[in-house]
C-alpha cells in the first residue's frame, strides 16, 4: 500500500527528519510514536505534499504505482482525499467555520468529480456511518455547534469520504476525553482501511495498531510488532517511553527520561539520543545503523 524510502526533510540545511523507511500492507495498521518534536507529524505532512513553506522532502513515498514526493501539486491534488486521507488533531482549525457540516463533507466528493446531489446524500450516509445521532439534522449544522468528539468524527468522515486506500491519523483523539476517545478508536480501527495512526500515548497505539515504529530526533530507533517492541524493547529511547507510561504505587517517583527534547538542529551527533541515555559511551558518538528482521533497533548498548 505504502513504501517510504529514505524519507528526508530540511528546512534551508537544518534536518528535521533522516533516512525514515518503512512499509504499510494493504489493511495493515501501524503506529509512529514519540515525544513531540521527534518528527511524526512532519513526516506524515510529507506524505501528504502539506509541509510548510520553506521546508522540502526528498527520498521516495510510493502508494501503490504512486509518487508522493517531489510530484507537481496538480498530481498531489488528485491523491489527496480521493487514494490517501488525513485526519488532523485539532478539527476546529480543519473545519471550515462558515460552512455547514454536511457541505462540508460533501465538497470533498465533488472536488472528486461525484455529482452535488449524490454527494449530499452520501455525506448523511457518512456521518451516520462514523456513529453521529440524527445525521440528516446534524449535516446543517455549524462546527460550532457540535463537540469535540463530534466535529472529530465529521472530520474522519471526511477523511473516508472517497474511499481511500490509506488513512493518516495525526493525535486524533488527544483534546477528547477518556470516554470519547474509546469510542473514536473504536470506530478508527473499525472503518480504516491501511492506517498510519500517530501518536504520544502508547496505550492508545496499542489500542488501535499491529505494528509500531519509534521515533526520536527525526529517525526511527526502533520498529516492530507491538506486542514485541512493548514487552521486550531494544533502544533506550523505547525503554524509557515504557518506563514513563507505566502506573506506579502511590508514593513512588515516575520513572522519566531526563532532559528534554531538544529543538530542531540541535540533536547531537552520532545516536541523537546520546545526550539523554544513561548509557551513553564514546561508541554512541557514531550513528548506529537500524538492524535487525522483523524487530529493528539502532541502538550501541540495547536493552536485554
Amino acid at each position: 500500500m505504502l513504501s517510504v524510502e529514505g524519507l528526508t526533510v530540511r528546512a534551508d540545511s537544518v534536518e528535521l527528519v533522516r533516512e525514515v523507511s518503512f512499509d504499510i500492507a494493504p489493511g495493515e495498521r501501524v503506529g509512529l510514536i514519540g515525544e513531540s518534536g521527534s518528527g511524526k507529524s512532519l513526516t506524515a505532512l510529507s506524505l501528504m505534499g502539506l509541509l510548510p513553506e520553506g521546508v522540502r522532502a526528498s527520498g521516495t513515498a510510493r502508494l501503490g504505482e504512486r509518487d508522493l514526493v517531489g510530484v507537481p501539486e496538480g498530481r498531489l491534488k488528485d491523491l489527496r482525499g480521493r487514494e490517501v486521507s488525513m485526519v488532523f488533531q485539532e478539527p476546529m482549525t480543519a473545519l471550515n467555520p462558515l460552512m455547514r457540516v454536511g457541505a462540508q463533507v460533501a465538497e470533498v466528493m465533488t472536488l472528486h468529480g461525484r455529482p452535488r446531489a449524490e454527494a449530499r446524500a452520501r455525506a448523511v450516509e457518512l456521518l451516520d456511518r462514523v456513529r453521529l445521532p440524527r445525521p440528516e439534522q446534524l449535516a446543517r449544522s455549524y462546527p460550532h455547534q457540535l463537540s469535540g468528539g463530534q466535529r472529530q468524527r465529521v472530520m474522519l468522515a471526511i477523511a473516508l469520504a472517497n474511499e481511500p486506500g490509506l488513512l493518516i491519523c495525526d493525535e486524533p483523539t488527544t483534546a477528547l476525553d477518556v470516554t470519547v476517545q474509546k469510542q473514536m478508536l473504536e470506530l478508527i480501527a473499525e472503518v480504516a482501511p491501511a492506517l498510519l495512526f500517530i501518536t504520544h500515548d502508547l496505550a492508545v497505539v496499542a489500542a488501535v495498531c499491529e505494528r509500531v515504529l519509534v521515533m526520536y530526533g527525526g529517525r526511527v530507533v526502533e520498529s516492530g510488532p507491538i506486542r514485541e517492541v512493548f514487552t521486550r524493547p531494544r533502544h533506550r529511547y523505547t525503554e524509557g517511553l515504557l518506563a514513563a507510561s507505566k502506573l506506579t504505587p502511590r508514593g513512588t517517583r515516575l520513572p522519566t527520561i531526563k532532559g528534554s527534547v531538544p529543538a530542531a538542529g540541535r540533536f547531537p551527533d552520532g545516536c541523537v539520543f546520546r545526550n539523554r541515555c544513561p548509557y551513553a559511551s564514546e561508541k554512541c558518538e557514531t550513528e548506529p545503523a537500524l538492524t535487525g528482521d522483523g524487530h529493528a533497533h539502532a541502538c550501541w548498548h540495547p536493552a536485554d
